[in-house]
């Protein structure tokens, strides 16, 4: 039977009240955001729970430092605002042990938010090049013998606490499709996602179309500019911002991903 673990992402805690809150009963390991280093471990159910509390930021780095501390066979990785299924780890091994060539499955997760939904498949498929990747890492589990074979890990550029706001699952799937591992979309649900608030995301405004830019620079190195016209199609008619500013915000977007500038970063050059 392999062994199945959580990787999960977090701040501020100080105990390991979040394995009753995400009604966790599996291995897990937290890699906690904080103003402290320690490592705490605890037991229960017959379950191993580590607490690895760093100093530091970025949700890409620490996920990085959780699959470092990894052990499982079989890993998910998740976010604190996750309730899990009473029976999902019998799920996502089920799902494994009838797809044994899958390097990396995504699951479907409900959603607390009616605009922020996932869309589930009808049965569970092979990702081939021509569909269109899935997002959001708390989907996302694998063998952990094939990531690190492959040697991929999380960007430090991208996501919450990084230079850059979001994407950093999307690339990580991105390069996983690169390195030719075989990833499975899963029809089976594990649990729900409890939107409450973004550290990115404050609508279709000036910065999430520099993120864009940034995102598509860093991906798409040779055809971000075909990519920028696929982002002004794909937002059109949502938001206030004007056709001319989301334009001009994606190219500044990959010239700040160029340069290596934040948001605040760039717009503070232009203003000096």
């Amino acid at each position: 039977m392999p062994v199945f673990e959580i990787l999960c992402v977090t701040m501020q805690q100080s105990s390991f009240s979040k394995i009753q809150e995400m009604n966790i009963h599996s291995n897990v390991v937290f890699a906690n955001q904080a103003d402290r280093t320690e490592l705490s471990e605890q037991e229960f159910e017959g379950h191993r729970a580590r607490m690895i509390t760093t100093t530091t930021r970025g949700v890409g780095k620490n996920r990085n430092i959780a699959l470092l501390y990894a052990e499982g066979d079989i890993c998910l990785l998740a976010d604190d605002d996750v309730v899990y299924s009473h029976d999902m780890e019998e799920r996502i091994l089920a799902e494994f042990a009838a797809h044994p060539d899958a390097d990396i499955m995504v699951f479907h997760l409900e959603s607390s938010e009616p605009t922020r939904v996932f869309q589930n498949v009808p049965k569970t498929k092979k990702l081939h090049f021509w569909n269109r990747a899935p997002t959001s890492a708390v989907r996302i589990a694998f063998r952990l013998s094939s990531i690190r074979k492959a040697n991929l890990w999380f960007t430090p550029l991208f996501g919450g606490g990084c230079p850059f706001p979001s994407g950093e699952d999307s690339m990580w799937i991105h390069a996983a499709r690169k390195k030719g591992l075989r990833i499975y979309i899963s029809n089976q649900t594990i649990g729900t996602v409890f939107y409450e608030s973004s550290s990115w995301f404050n609508g279709y405004n000036e910065k999430f179309f520099y993120g864009k830019g940034a995102y598509h620079r860093a991906v798409h190195p040779h055809s971000c500019w075909l990519w920028r016209q696929y982002v002004l199609l794909r937002f059109r008619g949502i938001g206030s911002l004007p056709k001319k500013e989301r334009k001009k915000w994606f190219s500044n977007g990959m010239d700040g991903y160029d340069r290596l500038l934040s948001y605040n970063e760039y717009v503070q050059g232009q203003i000096q």
